[in-house]
Order: C-alpha cells, then sequence, then structure tokens
C-alpha cells in the first residue's frame, strides 16, 4: 500500500491538486480533519493521489470497454470512481461515529465501575485497549496510550485530544465532562456514574426510534418491490401483446436488466440505510458469512446449469447441462404446471441450496446465543451483589450461586464453578465463557465483572454499580426486540402479494389477448422472463429483511430461503385453485 501511494503521488500530484481545489477549496485542512474522524491514516494530498490514479485508470478501462462492447453508459465509470473517492473519508466518518456512539455507553459503564474500584479513568481505558467487545473504543484508547508514552502528553491532555478529534457526540460529552469535572476538583465518581445512567437512557430512546425507522425502511422496500415488479411486468406484457402494433417496446432484456441489476442494487442500497440507521453490536459471527462465500460455488453452478440454458438455448447441447433440464422438466410435470416454468423451478432450487448451509450455521450460532442468557446474566450479577454484602469472597459467591437455575446460563456458571474449584485464574475462566457464549450483552456484563474483580477484589459498592448497569443493558435489549418482531411479518405478506398479483396479471393479459384479440402471445417466452424474476427478488428480500429486523444480514438466509419457497409454492397453490394459466 505504501508503494501504491508512493507512486499515485510521484505520478499524479498535479492531479491531486486539481481535484484539491475542486472539492476542498484548496484546502487540505477540511479533507485531513474528515480522514483523522474515519480513522484513515494518509496524508490528504496522498489520499487524493490515490483517487486520481483510480480515475486515470478507469477512465481508460471504460474508454476501451466502450469501444468494445458500444454499451456507452460504461463512460460513466470513472464519475461514479470520483464520487466514490470523495464520499468514503465522510462515509467511514459516520460509520465510525454511529459505532463509538453504540459503544459510548458500555465504555462509561466500564469506567464507572473500575472508577467506583478506585482506578482512574485513564488507566480503565489503557485496560480497553486490547477488549475485543468495543473494538473502536479501543483503537482510541491506543492511540491515546500512544499520546501518553510517545508523545509525551499529559494523560488529561491525552484524553481531551482524543475527545475533541473522535467523531462521537456520545464518547466526546462523555470524556470532555470528565476533565472538565477532574479540573474544576468536582467529584468524578458521582459525575461518572450520572452520565452513565443518562447515556443509557438517551440509547434507549435511540432503540426505540430505530424500531420506527427500520419499520419505515422496511415498508418502503416492500413497496418498491410490489409496484416496482407488477409495474415492469404490466409494461413487458403490454408490449409482448402489442408487439404487432407497438415496435421498440419494452424487451425481455430490458426486464431482464429490471430484475438482476437493478434490484440488487436497490435491495444494496436499503441495506445501507439499514446500516447506517441500525442498533446492532459492535462484534458478530463471521461464520455463516464464511459458510456462505464457501457455498456460493454450488449456488453459481446450479444457476449456470438450471437457469442460463433457458436464456441461452446454446448451452442445452451441453450433456451435463440436458441432464439438469431433463429433470426440471419431469419436476415441472409432476407439479401440474406449465411450460417455462422450468428456469423458476432451477433458480429457486439454485438459491436454495446454496443458502442452506449458511442459514443452519447462522441458527447454529444463535441456538449458543440463547434468547434468555441475558436476564440471566444480569439476575446472575444482582444475585452475586447481595451475596457479597454478607463478606464472602468473590470466587465463594460464584460457587455458591452455581446451585442456583438461572436457565440458558446455568450450564455455563456451572463450568466457571469447577475451574475456580481447580484454582484457574478468573481471567482464563473468562476466557473459557467466551468461547461458549456469543452474546454480545452477556460477555460485556462478564468481562465487567472480571475486571472490577481482578482491580479491586469486587467491592459490593462496585458490584452494585455493575449489576444496576447490567439491568440497564438488560432492558436494552428487551427494547429492542420488541421494536423489532413485529418487522418479520411484513415482507411474507409482501413476497405473496408481489408473486399472487404479477401472476394474477399474467394470467389476465393471456386470456384477454386470446379471448378480445384472437392473438397468440408467447407465454412460455413470458413465464421464463417474469418468474425467476419473482424468485430472485423473493430471495432478495429475505436477506433485506434479515439485515434490517435484527442489523445482521446472516439474519436474511433464512428468510431468504423460506420467501424462495413461498414463490416457488404460490405457483402450485394458484394453478390448484384454478387461478393460474388454465391452458
Amino acid at each position: 500500500m505504501a508503494s501504491l501511494t508512493g507512486l499515485a503521488y510521484q505520478g499524479f500530484w498535479w492531479l491531486s491538486n486539481i481535484l484539491m481545489k475542486v472539492f476542498y477549496g484548496g484546502d487540505s485542512s477540511k479533507l485531513r480533519d474528515t480522514l483523522e474522524a474515519a480513522g484513515i491514516r494518509i496524508y490528504p494530498e496522498a489520499y487524493m493521489s490515490i483517487v486520481s490514479l483510480l480515475l486515470i485508470v478507469s477512465a481508460a478501462t471504460s474508454a476501451v470497454l466502450t469501444w468494445l462492447t458500444g454499451f456507452y453508459p460504461i463512460v460513466a465509470a470513472p464519475l461514479i470512481v470520483l464520487l466514490i473517492g470523495y464520499a468514503l473519508p465522510s462515509i467511514k466518518a459516520q460509520d465510525r461515529a454511529s459505532k463509538l456512539d453504540m459503544e459510548a455507553p458500555f465504555m462509561a459503564a466500564y469506567v464507572s465501575v473500575m472508577a467506583t474500584g478506585g482506578l482512574s479513568p485513564y488507566s480503565s481505558l489503557k485496560r480497553l485497549k486490547g477488549c475485543v467487545l468495543l473494538p473502536h473504543t479501543a483503537k482510541t484508547a491506543k492511540q491515546i496510550e500512544v499520546d501518553v508514552y510517545l508523545k509525551g502528553m499529559d494523560p488529561i491532555a491525552a484524553i481531551e485530544k482524543s475527545a475533541e478529534r473522535a467523531p462521537s457526540k456520545e464518547y466526546k460529552e462523555f470524556l470532555m465532562g470528565y476533565v472538565y469535572t477532574l479540573r474544576a476538583g468536582g467529584d468524578v465518581v458521582h459525575y461518572l456514574l450520572t452520565r452513565t445512567e443518562m447515556m443509557f437512557r438517551d440509547l434507549a430512546a435511540k432503540v426505540r426510534i430505530f424500531g420506527e425507522r427500520a419499520a419505515m425502511l422496511l415498508e418502503s422496500y416492500v413497496a418498491v418491490m410490489i409496484l416496482g415488479t407488477l409495474g415492469i411486468s404490466i409494461v413487458y406484457l403490454t408490449s409482448i401483446a402489442f408487439q404487432g402494433y407497438w415496435q421498440g417496446g419494452f424487451t425481455a432484456e430490458n426486464f431482464l436488466l429490471y430484475s438482476y441489476i437493478l434490484v440488487p442494487v436497490i435491495s444494496i442500497l436499503f441495506l445501507y440505510l439499514s446500516d447506517l440507521s441500525s442498533f446492532q453490536e459492535p462484534i458478530y459471527e463471521t461464520m455463516p458469512y464464511k459458510v456462505f462465500m464457501a457455498s456460493m460455488p454450488i449456488m453459481l453452478f446450479l444457476i449456470f446449469t438450471m437457469f442460463f440454458p433457458y436464456l441461452m438455448p446454446e448451452l442445452a447441447l451441453i450433456p451435463l447441462i440436458s441432464q439438469f433440464k431433463d429433470f426440471l422438466t419431469s419436476l415441472r410435470i409432476m407439479l401440474g404446471l406449465e411450460r417455462g416454468i422450468e428456469p423458476s423451478l432451477g433458480m429457486g432450487i439454485a438459491l436454495i441450496a446454496g443458502t442452506v448451509p449458511a442459514a443452519v450455521t447462522h441458527s447454529y450460532y444463535e441456538s449458543r446465543r440463547g434468547k434468555k442468557i441475558v436476564g440471566e446474566v444480569t439476575n446472575f450479577l444482582r444475585d452475586m451483589t447481595e451475596a457479597r454484602k454478607t463478606g464472602a469472597s468473590p470466587e465463594a459467591c460464584i460457587i455458591q450461586l452455581s446451585s442456583r437455575p438461572y436457565g440458558a446460563f446455568s450450564k455455563h456458571l456451572g463450568i466457571v464453578a469447577r475451574q475456580i474449584r481447580w484454582g484457574q485464574p478468573i481471567r482464563v475462566i473468562y476466557e473459557t465463557l467466551k468461547r461458549r457464549i456469543s452474546s454480545w450483552f452477556a460477555l460485556i456484563n462478564l468481562y465487567l465483572l472480571v475486571d472490577a474483580i481482578e482491580i479491586g477484589g469486587g467491592n459490593p459498592e462496585t458490584l452494585e454499580t455493575m449489576a444496576r448497569f447490567g439491568e440497564m443493558q438488560a432492558s436494552l435489549e428487551k427494547e429492542k426486540m420488541s421494536a423489532l418482531r413485529p418487522l418479520i411479518i411484513m415482507p411474507y405478506i409482501g413476497t405473496a402479494l408481489m408473486v399472487f398479483s404479477t401472476l394474477v396479471t399474467i394470467n389476465f393479459m393471456y386470456s384477454a389477448v386470446m379471448t378480445i384479440g384472437r392473438v397468440s402471445i408467447p407465454i412460455t417466452q413470458i413465464l421464463a422472463t417474469i418468474v425467476p424474476g419473482l424468485v430472485f427478488q423473493s430471495y432478495l428480500m429475505g436477506i433485506v429483511t434479515g439485515k434490517i429486523s435484527t442489523g445482521n444480514v446472516s439474519a436474511g438466509f433464512r428468510h431468504a430461503i423460506i420467501l424462495a419457497l413461498i414463490a416457488m409454492l404460490s405457483m402450485v397453490f394458484m394453478r390448484f385453485f384454478g387461478m393460474f394459466l388454465q391452458l
């Protein structure tokens, strides 16, 4: 990367200066502030040089491709590259700000709990530099330590500097308030506790707002899919029906462009909008995505053998592909459907087969999380606080409480009690729990408990503070689940309406043209063009549903499979009830 940056600056510094004047009026400090807020460690001039290099490369590539293909929209590629290069620092800064806003209340809770145990906020932040549960806070903590040890800054001045350059309002106000309270000689611990409680109340309000925004996003997406698909289908059917009188109408290529290019672009846009406004945990399981990428070749192979041959008939001459076509034909006959439905069945089978492993993996990790484990961990912390007030050591309290029922957390607590009896250090015990529990909310509470015990033996006042913040977090999780639960039903109704209305429209248009106009239309071509797009759009609707409703795309794998099945089964049910193409 360093050599690429040097090459870009050496060859395109002149274009970098031009772009700097166009976008920033020649003032590099504006770009420097944006890059710093985004966490991008590079000089403004060097960054614009890289953008200039990519601009030249994209311009040359688009010129060659336009000359070879004659597809003139490609010439817009350099402009898109330039706009992405200009907007990327701002987008990353906004993303970093939202992530720090999410982590700030939990960082404040950690600092407050440690403060009740006698640890200064600077020392608490130093301990957080290796905390994988708060990754963005850990990066800022590392920078504070660099300012202190390498630049010789006073710890308070380093904290103030970190707060001033942080893009997060919550993070900035918390640390700046601490600095002002300390310099004014106020009660720092009281400020930390009060400010943390206020931050959790604000976060609860944001969760409620997020529920409203998520509902609006999902409603908008479902409406766009239904109205867009139905409208485009009607235009395409009208063009086919009147092709003898209307030359140059809406072609099958136009519909394919809408279904497989425009619809994915719209879906990606809604995924991005959801990511900007979503309330999601700082860490998430990556294994479902790895499994999905591993199974992607299966999906692509099945699409190539079970869908593309109907778009490019010459592929059917390949013996292997002809066997897949024979299978789809047999399946279509068995279901009693019309010719032209085969590519729809192939598309659905390919999408489902390529997604099932990832959906199963996600369900496995969801079962590991335990829906009630957050509440049970909170109950354990409250009981731990009360047991500690009797004078027993933290280890003795844990062993004593291991005999009580805590639902899904009981089996993990039993392992902790055994490790304590074997003399294992408390930090080793936490690492064991981290491998067995995937719930971020549960882990952050256990991380607080472990550090509270390590720095001061977990005195009752510290544990009381920790239990109170744990109860706030559990309440926050309940707010989130109650806000998102009603959203799940909307895409299922939307998919059924989209498939039902489109198939009924095809049936009506076919019957009207045959009865009134006495004109034959290529119904097989229409079905092979429109219906696979419905299955693909239903699949994408499931992916978007998972992202909007939970904050994780992997949660959409299960919805995508079910919605693709709904789209396929709708054809069977409509045929069974005599509502679809009675030929």
